[in-house]
């Protein structure tokens, strides 16, 4: 029975893509530009949410957390029912609730409510983002699988981008709350299509076993242009075997402990800079607007940063690769925060910021699957991002905590950047080994 499935997965390794393959790769990477803006619309948003409710930093810091930590939870305890429900499924729930938290945003009336509709919405978004990554994952053909990865995760920048761009006309012709209306509309729109295109997880389906999938699975081989009668519905069911003790046994203990370190540094001072600049730089005296902007060109920069560290890959090794734009990033972080700009500096060197954390951030994603062998593949990766959101979900809080205690912009950027180094020193020590079968 296992070999059955085994051949199915060499077959999908294997072969060039199919259009089939390649829609699917779309379909998540379209959801995951919705995502990239749903996440980072509070930040767009912030200044004038602040000065509505008159917040201090510290309980602006709690609502850019908020929907961070509903990102975390959502990924463990929504992510969790894809092996009872199947991932298509999950991500169409995800998506409505998504909708529904960004809709309630929109006519909050306190702190507390936007705080509460905020958190709904991350865990909508946490349940997506922890199935897309495996979907394209199982989609992708063995030497396209970096490729659609990073394709998929250029999705999120490239949604906080366009996002952004729209962000500065609504919040200047309607107010903040337009933002909300914008995304959760967006999402609304995009809920018949994912419906309709989004096949369920080949490997859910086999893996579950059951007689009534079996004409679901032939029409996915048929699609995959592979020949359904090769077939089995049931598998040895091996891969669940593996757990903890796999991911920190002597080969793998390293490299988890280095990669888990490395999300967690670059998400803590990630999320520093994409949650607090717009904020920060009002505070220093640009509009609203211009604030909004220095956000669009940060991820701006993240996106052709994303793309080049691609395209980089097939030249240098991406550890190394990424531990330099680690180390670019450090020094971004700190010119920006420590020289004097003029507003198109400003505007230049966000977008330079965003090229090098982004670049690096689409390096872990590439790295990650590469650490661990197919059995415990997705585990390792999951736990990794899992960590790297609890530095998401600390760090808008700890800056708006730091910001409280007096300290300078230029001073908290330093603060910030300082993680980044242990971040690729991290990098730079983990070891690839070729685990995919």
């Amino acid at each position: 029975m296992a070999n059955e499935n085994s051949y199915i997965r060499q077959e999908i390794n294997s072969r060039q893509m199919s259009q089939f393959q390649i829609q699917t790769v779309f379909v998540c990477t379209l959801i995951n530009m919705l995502d990239g803006f749903d996440v980072l619309v509070m930040s767009f948003a912030a200044a004038s949410v602040s000065s509505e409710w008159a917040l201090t930093p510290y309980q602006l810091g709690i609502l850019l957390s908020s929907g961070l930590f509903g990102m975390a939870l959502g990924s463990i305890s929504l992510g969790a029912l894809a092996d009872k429900l199947g991932r298509r499924k999950l991500v169409n729930i995800c998506l409505i609730i998504v909708t529904s938290g960004m809709f309630a945003s929109a006519y909050s009336q306190s702190e507390q409510q936007l705080l509460a509709f905020r958190f709904v919405t991350g865990l909508g978004i946490g349940g997506m983002l922890a199935t897309l990554t495996t979907l394209v994952s199982e989609y992708s053909s063995e030497s396209s699988r970096g490729l659609c990865i990073g394709f998929l995760q250029s999705g999120y920048p490239l949604g906080a981008l366009l996002g952004g761009i729209a962000s500065v006309y609504l919040i200047d012709s309607f107010g903040w709350r337009s933002l909300f209306i914008f995304g959760g509309s967006l999402s609304l729109a995009i809920l018949p299509f994912v419906f309709w295109k989004l096949p369920e997880s080949i490997d859910f389906l086999l893996f579950r076993g059951n007689l009534a999938d079996k004409s679901r699975i032939q029409q996915i081989l048929t699609k995959l242009r592979i020949d359904p009668t090769k077939f089995l519905a049931t598998t040895g069911g091996k891969e669940k075997e593996a757990g903890w003790s796999m991911v920190f046994s002597g080969g793998f203990r390293a490299n988890t402990l280095y990669l888990w370190t490395c999300y967690f540094l670059l998400m803590f001072s990630f999320y520093f800079v994409v949650s607090w600049t717009p904020k920060l730089l009002v505070d220093a005296g640009l509009t609203t607007g211009q604030g909004i902007s220095a956000g669009v060109y940060l991820q701006a920069g993240g996106l052709v940063g994303a793309l080049s560290l691609g395209l980089l890959g097939y030249k240098f090794r991406v550890p190394l690769l990424t531990s330099v734009f680690f180390s670019c990033g450090i020094a971004a972080m700190l010119f920006y925060g420590l020289v004097e700009l003029s507003l198109v500096s400003l505007m230049i060197m966000a977008a330079i910021m965003g090229f090098f954390l982004i670049g690096a951030m689409i390096g872990l994603y590439t790295i990650a699957p590469s650490v661990y062998p197919a059995t415990v593949r997705v585990f390792g990766v999951g736990l990794a991002i899992g960590i790297g959101r609890v530095g998401a979900i600390v760090a808008p809080l700890a800056g708006g905590i730091i910001l409280d205690s007096g300290y300078s912009t230029d001073q908290i950027f330093v603060i910030f950047s300082v993680p980044l180094i242990l971040a690729a020193l991290a990098v730079y020590k983990i070891k690839l080994q070729s685990v995919f079968e």
